[in-house]
């Protein structure tokens, strides 16, 4: 008896310990693949234009990422030329995640309890516009 009321308890700890495990990993890998599509679109245009940063935007939301705290940097096409070849264009993208932002993912994640989970995932590809001189 005294086992089990030791034993119940941890084994729901870890239970959910690993869902929310498992869902930030899953988020994250999502953010990943996003990131090489965009990255391949800054190759063929320079950066990222206004309208692909806007699909970025809204596939990112589609994965789980809270929408206040999405931040895309880098070279995005926001009225500035776009990069010539050779040059490389860079993309960063962080936020926090809306359903597995709990207190079990951030230890697991080693994180303080009061401090939010933040997803970031960033890169670079080298630039295959060619500008007309």
């Amino acid at each position: 008896m005294i086992e089990t009321l030791i034993t119940l308890p941890l084994l729901a700890f870890l239970l959910f310990a690993a869902v929310e495990y498992w869902g930030v990993l899953t988020v994250y890998q999502h953010a990943e693949s996003l990131k090489y599509w965009a990255l391949s679109r800054m190759e063929v245009e320079g950066g990222l234009p206004a309208e692909d940063r806007d699909e970025l935007f809204a596939r990112l939301v589609e994965i789980g990422a809270d929408p206040d705290t999405i931040e895309i940097t880098g070279d995005v096409l926001d009225g500035r030329d776009p990069v010539p070849w050779p040059g490389r264009v860079e993309l960063r993208i962080e936020f926090v995640p809306e359903y597995f932002d709990g207190f079990t993912a951030r230890v697991l994640l080693g994180q303080g309890p009061g401090e939010p989970v933040v997803i970031g995932v960033e890169g670079s590809a080298v630039s295959q516009k060619i500008v007309a001189e």
